[in-house]
């Protein structure tokens, strides 16, 4: 079994090494590694350099000319640029973080479930771990699926993805679709699910977990998984800000106009009470956590000013 590993890296250096070796040691699959350093100024790309030239072989060291301005875009623009030809030398593609640590097994049994259960999309649950608390508690992602929850959300973070082929090559195409640099809160995550369940290809949840999540005070994104008062105030103001207007907007232009989907957003983003019945009308079928489904609803049923 032959993986590519696609990681982005910027201002890593003080966690990057330990990634890259949990990914290296990798048992049961063959791996390649491919690193995107976007243009850190911490030493990151020097460092990997140093450390990682002699197994070339195994990895590639690329820097970005230009800085894509975050991890999300940092990933896309790889996918985009990877030669149909290398793509083509591996079974599976996967994504890691690069602050993260893999349990030897993540990748073979990623493989082994996207074979067996013919899935094109592979994610799981994930252990999240407080380094300053030095605590490890379950994240779940591991919920049912449900009708329309590519509309309104991704499937898990994006380190525990993993892609065949197939998906990658829908991915690169629909990436000339959209101006993904220039889309405001833009995820890749959400991006990839929402392409593979729109082209009905087999996604499998995995209610185990294979990555140790870490949790610092430079990861915002993981500091938003935490039952914390800082990430509630994050939710809340990215919803202010506009968070799933802007998406709706965004994947909108991915689908046919007449679509029951592009109807959805259409009406989610025209006015408050058309967000309403959206809500009302669709309900538990547009998240797939219960709990997630409540808070989203109360969110937006709230007379809240909503930038858009």
């Amino acid at each position: 079994m032959n993986v590519l590993v696609i990681l982005a890296s910027f201002n890593g250096k003080k966690y990057i090494k330990e990634q890259i070796d949990s990914i290296l040691a990798q048992e049961g699959v063959q791996v390649s590694l491919n690193i995107y350093d976007d243009c850190s100024n911490d030493g990151t790309f020097d460092f990997l350099v140093t450390e990682y030239s002699s197994k070339t072989s195994q990895i590639q060291i690329l820097k970005n000319r230009i800085p894509t301005g975050s991890a999300a875009n940092n990933f896309l623009q790889a996918i985009k640029n990877i030669d149909n030809n290398e793509i083509e030398k591996h079974d599976f593609i996967a994504f890691a973080d690069q602050d993260d640590i893999w349990l030897p097994n993540k990748l073979f049994e990623a493989g082994q479930k996207l074979r067996t259960e013919n899935s094109n999309l592979y994610f799981s649950n994930l252990i999240l771990w407080n380094q300053e608390l030095k605590t490890k508690s379950l994240i779940k992602k591991s919920y049912p699926q449900k009708k329309y929850d590519y509309l309104f959300e991704g499937g898990s973070a994006g380190c525990t993805y993993v892609m065949t082929k197939k998906l990658i090559y829908l991915v690169k195409e629909y990436i000339n679709k959209v101006d993904y640099l220039n889309w405001k809160y833009f995820s890749h995550d959400w991006f990839v699910y929402f392409i593979a369940r729109t082209n009905n290809l087999k996604v499998f949840i995995d209610n185990r977990a294979f990555i140790l999540y870490r949790i610092h005070d430079s990861n915002v994104h993981g500091q938003l998984n935490t039952l914390s008062f800082y990430a509630i105030k994050q939710r809340l103001k990215l919803i202010i800000n506009g968070w799933y207007y802007i998406q709706s907007k965004g994947f909108l232009n991915l689908l046919p106009p007449e679509s029951k989907e592009a109807n959805i957003y259409i009406l989610y983003t025209k006015n408050y009470f058309t967000r309403i019945y959206v809500i009302l009308r669709y309900n538990f079928s547009l998240m797939r956590s219960t709990k997630k489904a409540i808070q989203f609803f109360i969110l937006n049923m709230a007379p809240l000013k909503i930038k858009n």
